[in-house]
């Protein structure tokens, strides 16, 4: 199985901690985010396909083309245009009807996730968080579908988020991506259109272990929990 991770982003928010390093090589409790990440999927994963793109020759060097008996490849998304425009980098390397999973670069599932999501055709990570304004909001019914996602609300309809991995089909490349009005391409917006017409799980996680700022790697260092954490 494949798995797809987004990692070409500049990470300006965490500067200065990405000045010389992409995001996803940022030390999260000892090791690179990018490290857990991969540590967390299962054996059935065999080929990885990591969109790189700003310092992306770090990332490279860190970890070539085989880790732990996975393959990994490289694309480069030469316009940093959004986290569709990263997904549509690797869309050659997805065979049609070909399952796979989609993570960001800067969030570490755990194993336990990443066994729940794959144990459904199509699945969506999502978690509580404390204000879901600045973040993608679920509409999730009872029998625990998603069934639309509507960015950064003003007033949102719960406290769950989604996360940055997902399991979806090929389907995905048949819906295109609105352009959004900071000049990205978002997934979320490719997302909302592949719901439609597909039956998507919400998976519902532990608290979002999602980096987009020093103070967040500093408060997960910090948290005698994260020694113990991630990769169960």
């Amino acid at each position: 199985m494949k798995a797809i991770i987004l990692a070409a982003g500049r990470g300006v928010r965490m500067l200065p901690l990405t000045k010389t390093i992409p995001k996803t090589m940022v030390p999260v409790a000892g090791k690179p985010i990018l490290r857990h990440i991969l540590e967390a999927f299962p054996r059935k994963v065999d080929e990885v396909i990591i969109v790189i793109g700003y310092k992306g020759e770090k990332i490279r060097r860190a970890f070539g083309r085989m880790w732990h008996g996975k393959s990994i490849r490289y694309v480069e998304q030469k316009k940093l245009n959004g986290t569709a425009g990263a997904l549509l980098c690797a869309r050659h390397l997805i065979a049609h009807g070909e399952r796979f999973i989609i993570i960001y670069g800067d969030e570490i599932p755990t194993r336990g996730e990443m066994k729940t999501l794959l144990s459904h055709e199509s699945a969506w990570l999502c978690h509580k968080v404390d204000d879901p304004r600045q973040s993608g909001v679920p509409t999730i019914t009872p029998a625990g579908r998603i069934t639309s996602v509507v960015e950064k609300p003003k007033r949102p309809k719960s406290l769950y988020a989604v996360g940055g991995a997902l399991v979806v089909t090929a389907d995905i490349f048949s819906f295109r991506s609105v352009l959004h009005k900071n000049g990205e391409y978002y997934l979320s917006s490719m997302m909302n259109r592949y719901l439609r017409c597909h039956n998507v799980t919400a998976v519902r996680g532990r608290t979002n272990l999602f980096f987009s700022t020093p103070t967040d790697v500093d408060r997960f260092n910090k948290n005698q929990y994260s020694r113990r954490h991630t990769a169960r």
